[in-house]
C-alpha cells in the first residue's frame, strides 16, 4: 500500500498564502491549508484499490494532518519533489499518526467489515460477522495496532507476530474454531465443538510455542 506524497503537493503553494488564510480553520478544525491536504489524501486513499478504509478515509485523512500538523508536515520534508514514497519508508511518526486514526476512525464496525472481507478474499468459506465483530472486540488497541501497522508495510508480518496474533484470536474467541468446522467441514455443531475443544489446546501451545522458539532463534 502506498500513501504517496502527492497527497502533499499542495504544500509548495501553501507556503505562499497569506496569514488570513494559514489561520483561518474549517469546521473539522483544520487550518485551510491543512484541510486542502487532507482533501487530497482523501482522493489518494479512495482512488487505492489496496485501501480497506475507503469508507472512513475522511476521518482518517483530517485526523492524521490533524494530529501531525501543517508545521510538522513541512518539517519532516514533504515537497513538490517528494512522491511515490511507500508507507514504509515514510517517517514513523506520520505512520503512527496514520495507524491510529485508522483505529479511532474504523472501529470495532470497520475491522470487523475489513475481517469479513478479506476472509472473502482469501477464498472458502466468509467469516461470520458475529465472529468478525469478536476478534475487533476481543483485541486490544496495542494487537491491533501491530496488526493494522504490518498491513501496510511492503513485507509480510514475521512468523512471531502472525502465532502471537492468532494466539489471541483464538483465546479472546475460541467459538471461531467452531464456526469455521462448521462452515468450511459442514460439520454438526457437537462435532465440531467437540474437534474444537480437541484441537484449541494443541493449537494454542503451537502458536505459543512457535513464538518464543523463533524469538529464542533471534
Amino acid at each position: 500500500l502506498y500513501l504517496t506524497v502527492t497527497a502533499f503537493l499542495v504544500l509548495g503553494a501553501c507556503g505562499g498564502s497569506n496569514n488570513d488564510a494559514e489561520s483561518s480553520e474549517t469546521s473539522d478544525g483544520l487550518s485551510s491549508s491543512e484541510q486542502v491536504i487532507a482533501d487530497a489524501l482523501t482522493t489518494e486513499l479512495i482512488s487505492d484499490p489496496e485501501f480497506p478504509f475507503a469508507d472512513d478515509a475522511t476521518c482518517i485523512s483530517e485526523t492524521s494532518v490533524g494530529v501531525i500538523g501543517l508545521d510538522k508536515l513541512t518539517e519532516l520534508g514533504f515537497s513538490a519533489t517528494s512522491v511515490d514514497i511507500p508507507a514504509a519508508e515514510l517517517p514513523e511518526e506520520l505512520q503512527n499518526a496514520f495507524t491510529n486514526a485508522v483505529l479511532d476512525c474504523a472501529g470495532t464496525s470497520g475491522l470487523a467489515a475489513y475481517i469479513v472481507e478479506a476472509s472473502i478474499e482469501a477464498g472458502g468459506a466468509p467469516f461470520r460477522m458475529e465472529d468478525a465483530e469478536c476478534i475487533a472486540s476481543g483485541l486490544d488497541r496495542e494487537q491491533w495496532y501491530e496488526f493494522v501497522e504490518s498491513s501496510f508495510e511492503a513485507e509480510s508480518p514475521d512468523d512471531v507476530f502472525a502465532a502471537e496474533f492468532f494466539s489471541a484470536i483464538l483465546t479472546a474467541c475460541p467459538q471461531i474454531l467452531v464456526n469455521s468446522f462448521m462452515d468450511d467441514l459442514g460439520l454438526e455443531q457437537e462435532q465440531a465443538e467437540c474437534l474444537s475443544e480437541s484441537l484449541s489446546g494443541t493449537l494454542l501451545d503451537l502458536f505459543t510455542s512457535s513464538s518464543g522458539g523463533l524469538e529464542d532463534g533471534d
